[in-house]
């Protein structure tokens, strides 16, 4: 077993899969489980700022590693996990019972941003593919998924953007927004996106904003009426009132990562939201989740064994476990042998809310 620390941080390189508990602020107490691979796991003492102690177990799922993972989605119909593999225009499900994962190329697509099943239609999803709106047909099972039709596209204008994250409010609205596309420039540098939310009657996108660099997370708090948008290039998230149409005003920052890291390449990504009203933000280049506070604050930081960490989402049959997507492909720097994984965190002591299907 090999051990080095940085900081509070320390890192375990140990022939086993593994099985993670964050117990005690005084000292590390960790369980190991199998021995079919070398894992690397992060340990943090206690990552929950305030007097709880924090206490949750991280597991590698049975998946394939992704060059970009993206789009959690939990199905609590079939008890699965649906995500993308953005750049290689993949789909997959991960079905919680079996603990095995199916993928699928989509024929026609380029890119595959994110995934969600079409209310009350049988093996139909929505998904992004660069300009489009696409609506696919995949069994779950097969390794082919096919597009049944274009549903809309935002045409020239946007030719050089492409789509990022998405998700279906708890109305079944679909919002999405973009970002400059890769081989078109830095999108970290250009802030050409907007965001949208797509009237399915109207077939048409409604814009909501712009100038935005890379559009990413996304969580509603019904009951408080507001918002959560996380822009990557911008380095924080906003919260927004939304009325009954689902339109967005009163944009303030919520989270300001330039003020909470000392790491110029942590940046937020996609995000969640649990019953209590707290966001779990994703944190690109960091290595962790935050569970933010509704005014703000910073309560935890759960730690993950992979550097790129990149959406969030509740799921199993209590909505109390989270899961995470992350990216192989080394963007800045070399990455470890568990990016690209997908992770479940289980023992947070909180449930998230049923994800809600595209109403088309």
């Amino acid at each position: 077993m090999n051990i080095f620390c940085s900081h509070q941080i320390c890192k375990l390189i140990i022939p086993h899969s593994f099985f993670l508990e964050v117990l005690s602020s005084q000292g590390f107490i960790y369980h190991l489980a199998g021995a079919n691979k070398s894992t690397t796991i992060s340990i943090a003492q206690s990552q929950e700022l305030g007097s709880k102690m924090a206490n949750y177990k991280v597991e590698e799922i049975s998946a394939p590693k992704l060059d970009l993972g993206e789009g959690p989605h939990w199905d609590g119909k079939s008890q699965s996990l649906y995500f993308v593999d953005m750049f290689k225009a993949g789909v997959h499900r991960w079905d919680y019972h079996k603990n095995k994962t199916f993928s699928a190329s989509v024929e026609g697509c380029t890119w595959v941003s994110f995934i969600i099943p079409v209310k009350g239609r049988s093996n139909e999803f929505v998904v992004g593919d660069g300009t489009r709106l696409v609506l696919i047909t995949w069994n779950g099972t097969s390794d082919k998924a096919k597009i049944v039709k274009v549903i809309a596209d935002l045409g020239e204008a946007g030719q050089s953007n492409r789509f990022n994250d998405g998700k279906a409010d708890s109305k079944g609205r679909l919002f999405t927004g973009t970002m400059k596309a890769e081989p078109f420039g830095n999108p970290f540098e250009i802030n050409s996106g907007k965001f949208f939310r797509f009237d399915a009657r109207g077939v048409k996108f409604v814009e909501q904003f712009d100038k935005v660099f890379i559009s990413n997370g996304l969580a509603w708090n019904d009951k408080t009426k507001k918002f959560y948008y996380a822009d990557t290039g911008a380095y924080d998230v906003k919260v927004f009132d939304f009325d009954d149409n689902g339109d967005l005003s009163n944009r303030k920052t919520f989270y300001d990562m330039t003020a909470n890291t000392t790491d110029p390449k942590e940046a937020p990504d996609g995000m969640t939201i649990d019953t209590d009203g707290n966001i779990f933000l994703a944190v690109f280049h960091g290595s962790k989740v935050l569970k933010i506070s509704p005014s703000g604050q910073l309560l935890q930081e759960i730690m993950v064994p992979a550097k790129q960490v990149t959406s969030v989402a509740f799921g199993g049959p209590n909505l109390d476990e989270l899961f995470v997507t992350t990216a192989g492909q080394p963007f800045l720097e070399p990455q470890g042998p568990q990016a690209g994984a997908t992770f479940k965190v289980s023992g947070l002591g909180v449930r998230g809310f049923p994800m809600t299907d595209v109403d088309l």
